[in-house]
């Protein structure tokens, strides 16, 4: 088997992490399931990734939904809109001549 980080092995991270909620509900194909099982043996971060999405959904699941705070909903929403702005443009000053 290719390794998973080299260039031919990456799309296989990626094309994983687009089944991986199927996966994780059991709706794939076992052909399909079976490869990502077989990357997932050889792909640790792979491995730690599906494994960490199923221990969330089991732990959201798991416990009642609780509402936000008005305090939660703002820093969340501030959070968020951070998150999405643009990144600032960076100015480039290059060091000053050696002598």
């Amino acid at each position: 088997m290719t390794d998973p980080h080299d260039g031919a092995g990456a799309s296989t991270c990626r094309e994983m992490a687009e089944w991986v909620s199927d996966y994780l509900d059991g709706d794939l194909a076992a052909s399909l399931r079976d490869t990502i099982d077989r990357h997932r043996g050889n792909c640790p971060p792979c491995d730690a990734f599906v494994r960490t999405l199923a221990r969330t959904v089991e732990l959201i699941r798991v416990h009642p939904q609780e509402p936000l705070s008005p305090e939660q909903v703002r820093a969340l929403t501030e959070a968020l809109r951070e998150a999405s702005l643009p990144p600032q443009p960076v100015t480039f000053r290059p060091p000053p001549a050696l002598p």
